[in-house]
């Protein structure tokens, strides 16, 4: 019996130990996009090479979250041969982001999922001299980290994962996939 429970102690620790870390780590990303008026009309007609970028929020704290957002979506459209300029571009991209939930890189490597999802809702006004205006709205919740990468750096489910996967989302409805 002795040995028995011996065996059974040392199968316990390395579960035990695997359940605490995939209780730590949790995972998974969940995007919806919502279309407004005229989008799916509107987003096939575009064709653009420059765009005026606007990220903005009125939210109280939420400056770092609006930089965060506006270097993810500069960094995709450059990624998709798209140039932001200033003023003047050949489509005009107003973000607002409406709601956030900031989980901390330092909170999400100490806690894990225990630090809860975070969120972000945004809604998006597409405008342009050739462009009939068009709205759509996104919304974003990151759980947690989904490699061992994204544990280890704390990065999955931080507010900076969260901005650049919804600037993914975001240059992903304006552009063709194919493209």
């Amino acid at each position: 019996m002795t040995s028995w429970l011996r065996r059974l102690r040392r199968l316990a620790r390395p579960a035990l130990l695997a359940g605490l870390l995939g209780l730590l780590t949790g995972c998974g990303t969940q995007v919806e996009v919502w279309q407004g008026s005229e989008h799916e009309d509107a987003r096939q007609a575009l064709a653009f090479t420059t765009l005026s970028l606007a990220v903005s929020s009125e939210l109280p704290g939420a400056e770092e979250a609006v930089t965060s957002l506006a270097f993810a979506l500069e960094t995709e459209f450059l990624y998709r041969h798209k140039r932001v300029v200033p003023k003047g571009g050949d489509l005009r991209v107003a973000v607002q982001i409406r709601h956030l939930k900031d989980v901390p890189r330092e909170t999400r490597v100490w806690l894990g999922s225990l630090a809860g999802s975070s969120e972000l809702r945004a809604d998006i006004r597409v405008t342009g001299p050739r462009t009939k205006p068009f709205t759509f709205s996104i919304e974003a919740q990151s759980r947690g980290a989904t490699t061992t990468e994204d544990f280890l750096s704390g990065k999955g489910g931080s507010t900076e994962d969260l901005t650049q996967r919804a600037a993914a989302i975001i240059v992903g409805e304006l552009l063709d996939p194919d493209a």
